[in-house]
């Protein structure tokens, strides 16, 4: 084949590409996809000196890539989409707390400058709530909630971006911010998390988790689950630490699970009177976990108790009440 044979073959090629180019483009445009700015005329003029070039020597160099071309591949390399997230499921979306945002709450004044606005006293729907001058050997057992979509991207109380998928809490009375290490007695497990929101303003519930935090606790598909919350004193006041004793692991123990309060409430009331007959002190409280919407277990818990011979003794008594082996669960 003579040289200028090969040159309208390469113009015939050369052709049909182009054309098939054109018609990609405007499918683009017609299908909602949405091309860089200045692609199109781009991609166009490069077609139209390949066009103009088709006769020239095959074995000449190329030229050097232009401005041109290195915008398009900078303006791609930047196109590329964040990590999606998995949405919530069903029941998990069902199961998120009526948590109550920054705008139900009304502080008052700042201690003359002394304390942010967020660790003043405030009120929500005119009832009033008192923030704690300090987290030292702060210990709670309760229920705890959480919150998720519905808050996502709001403000909580210290002027923080709530962000669902990172592990967080609200809490009525404690310093903002705290740490605080919470234990699920349903499961045993546990997390360390910083307080930075006011809530949950829920009856006995005590802490309100962001969704991470409940899904590391194992109830993120649950609505509540009982609790152990205590402040992290070496990472909250770190100069007074060591001159306080190593906390001892704080046992406690689950005797029964009831569908009916009641019957959490006669068997606490037992408990108690046993305990009360063979003097040891401990306390027994009616927890709930939310399993599913309107379906609630009351669970009968005692606790903290503080060493393993007051555990056996316990646990000795709730063997002769006729119970099974409750349930141990270490908080710390």
């Amino acid at each position: 084949m003579t040289h200028g044979q090969r040159s309208v073959l390469c113009r015939w090629v050369f052709s049909g590409l182009y054309l098939l180019t054109i018609g990609s483009l405007t499918s683009c445009q017609s299908d909602g996809r949405q091309m860089a700015s200045g692609m199109v005329e781009n991609v166009l003029n490069a077609m139209d000196s390949v066009l103009a070039g088709a006769g020239e020597d095959p074995d000449a160099q190329s030229e050097p890539p232009t401005d041109d071309d290195v915008s398009i591949t900078a303006e791609a390399a930047t196109d590329e989409e964040s990590p999606s997230v998995d949405p919530l499921s069903d029941d998990e979306v069902d199961a998120e707390s009526q948590h109550l945002g920054d705008e139900a709450l009304s502080f008052a004044s700042s201690d003359d400058g002394v304390r942010p606005p967020w660790n003043s006293t405030y009120e929500v729907f005119g009832d009033r709530y008192e923030v704690k001058k300090s987290s030292l050997g702060y210990v709670e057992v309760g229920i705890a909630s959480w919150y998720g979509q519905k808050f996502q991207g709001r403000k909580t109380s210290n002027g923080e971006i709530f962000d669902m998928y990172t592990a967080s809490a609200a809490h009525k009375s404690l310093p903002i911010p705290t740490m605080v290490r919470v234990t699920n007695l349903d499961n045993g497990k546990k997390i360390e998390i910083r307080v930075n929101d006011r809530g949950p303003f829920h009856d006995d519930r005590i802490i309100d988790l962001s969704f991470a935090a409940a899904k590391a606790l194992g109830f993120s598909s649950q609505g509540t689950a009982p609790v152990v919350v205590e402040a992290i004193d070496a990472v909250n006041y770190p100069e007074k630490a060591p001159k306080q004793k190593q906390a001892r692991p704080k046992i406690y123990l689950q005797a029964g699970a009831f569908q009916s309060v009641a019957s959490a409430q006669n068997l606490k009331s037992d408990i108690e009177a046993n305990l009360m007959l063979q003097r040891l002190k401990a306390v027994v409280r009616v927890l709930e976990s939310e399993f599913e919407k309107d379906s609630v277990l009351h669970k009968v818990w005692i606790g903290p108790i503080q060493n393993t011979k007051s555990e056996a003794a316990v646990t000795r008594i709730l063997v002769q009440m006729g119970l099974a082996k409750p349930v141990k669960v270490v908080a710390n």
